[in-house]
């Protein structure tokens, strides 16, 4: 039995948490979505301002005790060296759980405009519940992106309401879904999905695949979209070119799988953009843009060794090793890039990604153990994390806690990267 969300008002073995209430979505489809309450969360837009001491789960609205989330826990594939690790994975997982719905809207965090479902965010919510041994879950997350893809195979809408819904704010569409979707489908597959799942996921990853063929430009890099720093742009950035990259790697090997003749016209095009990111970004340090000027980006990590990898020579590790230290914060963790609507703070996600990153080095102690460290008083993730160490924004972050639980894989050797394939 999977345990749901927190309602906005509990009462936990005789404890009154008070908060103050946070707006609801201006969704008119949307029914009832109660929140998870967590601790350390500041600075919620609206007013809300939230600093709980302690946090309450429900399953079909009872109490939930530890046992009930045991069983939520139960016979999933906790990756962790130690107890400590272990006990951190089960709580990122946990809240992966508590953090989808039963329609398989993964959203971002509970509280205002965090509660909708970023495309991106949910494939790597996907990708670690599937490598984490919750492939039905996993399954429902896919299936709600599939639902809410466009006739192209692009995901226009930079943001879902749990409905499905798009989210007309005026946000720039962002090409980077067509990417991480068949990634997170090809990572589904491996840890167990089935045939005949797989071909009702089919079309989606194959409209997605497409689409990011199509993207290419004369010079092998994807045209200019809005990435994850979700800002209008008007040059091709490593934030879209590197999860393209991956995720048509991902589907050709499965369209290989399954004798389908796309195989050699994505692996082709693959292997156009992995040439394209190492002559343009690789010969510029792998910034931002294809330009020597342009500045550090946590997106970097995305062409790690755990996930797309291109072959160079030796010019991404150093250029990895170059941006953590631009991207250096007070507080010991990393921001994501030079651009002022993320702030001058430390966030969880960036920080994470160079976990993953480093998930074999001598780097990865250093970005876990940080995180790790920064929670808040429940042991949540939060978005960012303040130049005194404190945790903000909202807690838990979904992206966050799919990333750890990846990294802690990847250290263990068990996470599948989509091989390179020679049309």
């Amino acid at each position: 039995m999977r345990p749901r969300r927190v309602p906005g008002r509990a009462l936990a073995a005789g404890l009154v948490i008070a908060l103050c209430c946070v707006a609801a979505r201006p969704d008119p489809q949307a029914a009832r979505h109660p929140v998870l309450l967590s601790a350390g969360v500041t600075g919620v837009p609206g007013g809300a301002r939230l600093t709980l001491a302690a946090a309450l789960t429900l399953v079909d609205d009872k109490p939930a005790d530890a046992a009930a989330q045991q069983a939520w826990l139960s016979g999933a594939r906790l990756p962790g060296g130690t107890n400590g690790e272990r006990k951190v994975a089960a709580r990122a997982l946990l809240d992966l759980g508590l953090l989808t719905a039963p329609n398989g809207a993964a959203v971002a965090a509970p509280f205002g405009p965090w509660d909708l479902v970023w495309p991106r965010d949910a494939s790597w919510v996907a990708t670690a519940l599937a490598v984490c041994g919750r492939t039905k879950t996993a399954l429902s997350v896919l299936q709600f992106l599939a639902r809410t893809q466009d006739g192209d195979g692009t995901w226009t809408a930079a943001r879902y309401y749990p409905s499905g819904a798009p989210v007309n704010d005026g946000r720039p569409a962002q090409l980077d879904a067509v990417g991480w979707v068949p990634w997170a489908v090809w990572q589904w597959w491996r840890a167990g999905g089935s045939a005949a799942d797989l071909d009702t996921l089919w079309p989606m990853l194959s409209r997605a695949a497409d689409a990011a063929t199509d993207a290419l430009g004369e010079d092998g890099l994807p045209r200019a979209s809005a990435d994850y720093w979700e800002q209008p742009e008007t040059r091709p950035t490593l934030g879209t070119a590197a999860p393209l990259l991956l995720g048509l790697r991902a589907a050709a090997d499965l369209a290989a799988a399954r004798g389908d003749a796309a195989a050699a016209r994505w692996a082709a095009a693959a292997k156009r953009l992995s040439a394209a990111i190492v002559e343009r970004f690789g010969a510029t340090g792998y910034r931002r843009y294809p330009d020597r000027r342009a500045g550090p980006d946590s997106a970097i990590a995305f062409l790690s060794a755990p996930l797309a990898g291109p072959s160079d020579d030796g010019r991404l590790s150093v250029a990895l090793a170059r941006t953590e230290r631009a991207l250096l914060m007070p507080s010991g963790g990393l921001r994501p890039g030079n651009i002022p609507r993320v702030g001058g703070v430390a966030w969880t996600p960036a920080t994470a990604l160079f976990a993953l990153a480093e998930a074999t080095g001598p780097g990865f102690d250093r970005w876990y153990d940080w995180l790790v460290a920064h929670r808040t008083a429940l042991g949540e993730f939060p978005e960012k994390v303040t130049d005194r160490g404190q945790p903000a924004s909202v807690a838990p972050l979904a992206w966050t806690d799919a990333i750890v639980l990846l990294a802690l894989t990847a250290r263990d050797d068990a996470l599948p990267t989509p091989p390179t394939l020679v049309p």
